[in-house]
């Protein structure tokens, strides 16, 4: 039986190959894409309906149902937003487009709380957005030290609200106040910290690490120029400062810009993009495993006994097809060459494969309460990938039009279901 479960799992996923082959040889009208998502989509809410959720409560009762279900429904939510935190987004629109929305929402909150900074002043509304996407917040209390004279710097700091002062040794330099930025000094030359600064007041700030700083710093001709700006006004202010500003600014000046120079014509600018785009074949990979994960599980619990039926495995088989493509496509768009592609997908049906036979042993060494539960997960799990990620996308590449397939391939799904029993 073992055997069977693992040719049912690998029956349920051969779609995944066979859609990732599709996507990286043609590109079908979305209005295809739109329908057979749908279709999918109907199928599997049937084998939810008539198959998975009627034998659990059959079994067990109401209580293991609504535990399973809920259950999975968290855990497939929040590993999903793990891994489309770490490139996953990229393996379906819906994702794509769901987190494209949440950190377009971050940004825009973090620009409108550091628009009073100085250097923001200067940049082009590009590289703010590049720069949003890098700070931190952190908060300071009274008496706080957040730079210490002597130590190496690490971090740039922009103040959004509160007071701090700037001393070396026993003696205050100055205030720095809302809007001001400090730590660049040491980040620019790569000198110890020159003062120390501690905070006077609850402080809300940004900071920025030394690797990010020096990232954007090569790319941001405007923060390179910003930065000139701020160190020229707050060395010439200084008086103990006077005689080193004439000395040292137009070298840091020039560096500065040598810098930015250099870099440009070594690459083109490094977007946020990219640096995702890096990490999303790998990502990608696990998010479509997370998503067959359940359904390979169910297929593989009840391989050999007849409880859940043909219509579910056609249902995994016709959802997995669209997924693969427009995951497929965006694997591309990251750079990932088509056999990299192939072996990854016909990785992902192998796994698939053994993740029923887990399936199998699993309900063979546990008892019918943990069975119930079990399934019950891989049903929630299955209805929140439906409902998050097949059903929007869906509806976004077809609009309403796809309700249509979504009753024809339940109504599919629910004529199977009633002849395998």
């Amino acid at each position: 039986m073992a055997i069977a479960a693992f040719v049912q799992g690998v029956l349920g996923a051969s779609s995944l190959a066979i859609g990732a082959y599709v996507g990286v040889v043609w590109q079908p009208k979305q209005a295809f894409s739109a329908a057979i998502m749908a279709f999918g989509s109907g199928t599997l809410i049937a084998a939810i309906a008539f198959e998975i959720t009627p034998k659990v409560y059959e079994k067990e009762g109401f209580l293991p149902l609504a535990i399973g279900f809920a259950l999975g429904g968290v855990l497939f939510t929040y590993l999903s937003h793990y891994i489309d935190e770490h490139g996953g987004f990229l393996r379906n629109p819906a994702s794509s487009r769901r987190y494209l929305l949440e950190h377009h929402a971050e940004e825009t909150d973090v620009l409108r709380r550091i628009s009073h900074v100085e250097i923001m002043q200067y940049l082009p509304e590009s590289e703010k957005e590049a720069l949003a996407t890098l700070l931190k917040p952190t908060r300071a209390k009274p008496g706080d030290i957040l730079c210490q004279e002597g130590d190496p710097g690490d971090f740039f700091y922009a103040i959004v609200s509160g007071e701090a002062e700037v001393r070396k040794g026993r003696t205050v330099l100055t205030t720095l106040g809302a809007g001001e930025i400090f730590g660049e000094m040491s980040l620019l030359t790569g000198e110890p910290r020159s003062a120390t600064v501690i905070a006077i007041t609850p402080m809300e700030l940004y900071k920025l690490d030394r690797d990010n700083f020096g990232e954007i710093l090569t790319h941001s001709p405007h923060l390179a120029w910003a930065l000139s700006r701020t160190l020229a006004r707050r060395l010439r202010n200084s008086v103990e400062l006077q005689v080193a500003a004439e000395r040292n600014l137009e070298r840091w000046r020039k560096q500065l810009m040598e810098q930015v120079e250099l870099d440009r014509a070594l690459q083109d600018p490094i977007t946020i993009e990219g640096l995702v785009k890096k990490s999303a074949p790998v990502a990608i990979l696990v998010g479509t495993l997370l998503d067959n994960i359940p359904e390979a599980t169910t297929i593989g619990m009840n391989a050999g006994n007849n409880q859940i039926g043909w219509s579910f495995l056609i249902a995994v088989f016709i959802s997995n097809f669209p997924e693969a493509l427009s995951s497929a496509a965006g694997m591309r768009q990251a750079g990932t060459s088509k056999f990299q592609i192939l072996a990854l997908w016909i990785g992902v049906v192998a796994l698939s494969g053994f993740t029923a036979i887990a399936g199998y042993l699993l309900q063979n060494n546990v008892s019918d309460v943990v069975i119930a539960i079990a399934e019950a997960l891989a049903g929630g799990a299955i209805l929140a990938m439906l409902s998050s990620t097949m059903m929007p996308e869906a509806y976004d590449l077809g609009g309403s039009s796809v309700s249509y397939s979504t009753i024809a391939g339940f109504l599919l799904g629910f004529a199977i279901s009633s002849v395998a029993v």
